[in-house]
């Protein structure tokens, strides 16, 4: 008999953004044209120069062929350029490790930094890589909250929750899921609460797209007593989603290590896409592009809720994503969980939504702003929220039906 040396509940694990995602899937091979609302996937394509000069790569034996276990040293190189030009930042190329995308970053950085037994201190909500990277780890999961209606991290409940034993904290500006920005002085509260007894890791892979005001980024603060390490992808505002190219900025100590767990877990990360990654440097007006249209988006989506009664959008900051409260709506009609909710939603309106119980959220949804239809998805959204009568009597007949 097959056992698991795990404590892990896998089943209760599983990305339930994935599953509507499949949903999705099926649903489209029944000939029905869904409005997907799920992944952070833009739905533009990646722009010609980069998708050229990774079929350049491609052709080129000499490229294609390299073999870097911490990334490409040209990639590195214009990251340092880049955060130069942006930041005025003087970052050695050697800070830089590259990966595939963030998420195996996370998973190494855990198991360099926490042995079992170990705290690590999320946001609340959480994005699910965080919280599953800690359970693989062996660590505890503590949380600090997102106040959902300010948008303000709860300086209280990060203070109350930071203990003796927290090795690693996470902050995430622009948030996914709630697209929260946090604020220069909430950064350097922070590192005067952790005062250099754990590492903070920014995650800043929405960093690129903020609506109303930029965001900052850790490495821009001086004189701090913690060790701040900054992670980044270039899957959303360059729009590279299934190329997978990450990256973190680490001190020196950690270089070796993270390269290391790469020579044998990783070996290399494909050249071609790294190629790809840095002609996509040098087009920024592209990543303003997105922004302008998710930021209408947003706006779009609070207006639109702001005369729904049962739900509210709220408002989103930066990033991909806008999360729909949907509690008095869901004990209004009886729904008890966000799958039960995106289910029906999907059923009803053909719209595809994230559960919001992926991210501790369970009266919630999330919605991606990258859908070409994605005006049609809200308005169908709206439409489904306010037709509670309907609703109520469909449950009637459902249960007639069962009897």
């Amino acid at each position: 008999m097959l056992e698991l040396r795990s404590n892990i509940r896998y089943e209760d694990e599983r990305f339930l953004m994935f599953v509507m995602d499949q949903l999705a899937n099926d649903y489209e091979k029944q000939g029905q044209e869904v409005i997907r609302m799920t992944l952070g996937k833009s739905e533009l394509p990646v722009r010609t120069e980069i998708t050229e000069a990774m079929a350049d790569a491609v052709r080129d034996f000499s490229k294609a062929s390299l073999v870097y276990p911490g990334g490409l040293p040209e990639l590195k190189e214009e990251l340092s350029q880049y955060y130069k030009q942006r930041y005025e930042l003087d970052i050695p190329p050697n800070n830089f490790v590259i990966s595939v995308g963030t998420s195996t970053l996370f998973r190494n950085l855990f198991q360099v930094l926490l042995q079992e037994g170990d705290e690590v201190l999320l946001p609340f909500p959480y994005y699910s890589l965080y919280h599953f990277c800690a359970l693989l780890a062996g660590a505890t999961v503590k949380y600090y909250k997102i106040d959902t209606d300010t948008m303000a991290l709860d300086m209280r409940s990060f203070r109350d929750n930071f203990t003796s034993r927290t090795k690693v904290v996470v902050i995430n500006s622009p948030g996914n899921p709630l697209g929260n920005i946090i604020t220069r002085e909430e950064l350097y509260h922070i590192d005067s609460i952790v005062g250099g007894q754990a590492v903070v890791i920014n995650d800043e892979i929405y960093a690129n797209i903020c609506f109303d005001e930029p965001s900052e980024s850790v490495m821009q603060l001086d004189h701090t007593v913690s060790t701040f390490i900054t992670t980044n992808a270039f899957s959303k505002g360059y729009r590279m989603y299934s190329r997978r190219v990450g990256y973190a900025i680490v001190p020196d100590q950690l270089v070796t290590p993270l390269t290391v767990i790469q020579h044998h877990t990783l070996l290399t990360l494909d050249p071609v896409v790294q190629y790809g990654a840095i002609e996509a440097l040098k087009h920024q007006d592209d990543v303003c592009l997105l922004e302008a249209t998710y930021r209408e988006r947003r706006d779009y989506t609070l207006a639109k809720f702001r005369d729904v009664p049962l739900a509210k959008a709220l408002p989103s900051k930066g990033g991909f994503y806008i999360v729909l409260e949907c509690a008095d709506f869901m004990q209004t009609v009886g729904i008890e969980t966000s799958l039960e909710l995106a289910e029906r939603i999907m059923e009803r309106t053909c719209v595809a939504t994230v559960p919001g119980s992926d991210f501790g959220l369970p009266t919630t949804l999330r919605l991606s702003f990258s859908s070409k239809q994605y005006h049609k998805g809200i308005d169908r959204l709206a439409a489904f929220f306010m037709n509670v009568d309907e609703h109520k009597a469909a449950d009637k007949r459902d249960v007639r039906l069962g009897s």
